[in-house]
């Protein structure tokens, strides 16, 4: 039965997209389970094996993780460099090595190129799976029988239906831009599906050696 309603959404008709965000606002919202309960020294133990792969965490980045661990879909957003996707890319690493399926990501850059038939096949193909869209608001627009539309409430509404997968996001963009850019009824979705947290502080990012260096001569040691 689900498998056929991602095939029906491949062949999405011309107008069939633009009342698809619509029906956003009449589709029950599945995803936040009820928080529990984590010791706080499971959070920081956490924590620590992040710090390990090189993540250095603020305190921004520990509330995310603390939501994280109680069950939340992180909406974790913030200026460029602040350490958003590696955040993830640290969890990842902390997954695999306690034997978890690591969270597929899905950058929205990606997204370039892309038909609705495209986003059709990486929804059914993710459908099983714990997901991250990155870079939110950053997608290209998507030319869909002659009209521009968003890629993302398509995913956000495919991504809607699962209660036992999580999704998770990042975006530069704040509350107020993506109100702008996806309209309420799309937004206000965004509230309840996702726990929101802002990392303000450049601490959470890796620090990266130059692999080049300039010399006291002028001259460059590589």
């Amino acid at each position: 039965m689900e498998e056929k309603m991602v095939d029906k959404k491949a062949d999405l008709g011309k107008h069939d997209f633009q009342a698809m965000a619509k029906r956003l606002s009449s589709v029950p919202i599945p995803v936040q389970k009820e928080p529990s309960d984590i010791p706080d020294e499971t959070v920081e133990r956490v924590a620590g094996m992040m710090v390990r792969c090189g993540y250095e965490m603020g305190a921004d980045a520990l509330s995310a993780l603390n939501d994280y661990m109680r069950g939340y879909n992180l909406w974790i957003c913030g200026a460029v460099g602040v350490g958003k996707t590696f955040f993830f890319e640290c969890l990842n690493s902390v997954r695999r090595s306690m034997g978890i399926q690591p969270i597929v990501k899905l950058s929205m850059l990606e997204t370039q190129g892309w038909t609705m038939e495209d986003a059709a096949k990486w929804s059914e193909r993710t459908y099983e799976m714990d997901v991250l869209i990155d870079d939110v608001g950053a997608e290209p627009m998507l030319n869909h029988y002659g009209e521009k539309v968003e890629v993302f409430p398509y995913l956000l509404e495919m991504r809607m239906a699962r209660r036992s997968c999580r999704t998770h996001m990042t975006s530069n963009l704040g509350a107020s831009d993506i109100l702008k850019r996806y309209e309420r009824r799309v937004a206000d979705r965004f509230a309840q599906m996702f726990k929101m947290v802002e990392i303000k502080s450049k601490k959470s990012r890796r620090r990266v050696e130059p692999w080049i260096r300039q010399t006291s001569d002028g001259g460059f040691l590589i």
